[in-house]
């Protein structure tokens, strides 16, 4: 029988730079307030070849792709943690007057966005157990910026889980629990 203790609810913490201890490393972000809940979903694409004697009805499906998105949106409307994971961001400081600060976006094409390893935390638990680990994740942002009575400003985040390049962890896309957990030979 079910464990109906180990039904969760409640909103969580996205961190993006996390080292191989699970720590966020000291370039890393932290967005720890979202409206809406966060939520890490997978999509898997298969082929499913058919003959004719069956139709259009498959004989088996093979895998062709995995990946994952994170998508949240926040209030948190930090533009120095923007130009940390959007290569079309730009911070410029006033040459005579350091207190005078802008942030430009671009709408330039052809810029990769940066991957790095992320974490889900849900809000007050300190239990790696409870984590999920995106190995290698590109954050993508859009500004929802609506002036009006009854809601305020927001970043719109669709993070992108991708399979690991790295050959310690090829093709890994998520971990659930403690990421220092090892095999024992």
């Amino acid at each position: 029988m079910a464990d109906v203790t180990k039904v969760y609810a409640g909103p969580a913490v996205f961190e993006w730079g996390i080292d191989e201890q699970g720590q966020l490393e000291a370039d890393g972000i932290i967005i720890d307030v979202t409206q809406g809940g966060l939520t890490f979903t997978t999509t898997t694409n298969y082929f499913e070849p058919t003959v004719d004697q069956f139709g259009t009805a498959p004989v088996k499906s093979i895998i062709t792709g995995i990946v994952g998105a994170i998508n949240f949106e926040t209030p948190d409307i930090d533009f120095e943690k923007v130009v940390k994971f959007n290569p079309n961001a730009e911070k410029i400081v006033d040459g005579t007057d350091s207190q005078k600060v802008k942030y430009e976006v671009y709408g330039l094409a052809g810029k990769e966005l940066p991957r790095r390893r992320a974490v889900i935390k849900p809000l007050g638990v300190n239990d790696p157990s409870r984590f999920i680990y995106i190995e290698s994740c590109g954050i993508k942002f859009d500004a929802n910026f609506g002036f009006v009575n009854d809601n305020n400003l927001r970043f719109t985040i669709s993070a992108t889980a991708y399979p690991s390049t790295d050959t310690a962890k090829f093709g890994l896309l998520y971990t659930w629990g403690d990421i220092t957990a090892t095999a024992t030979p």
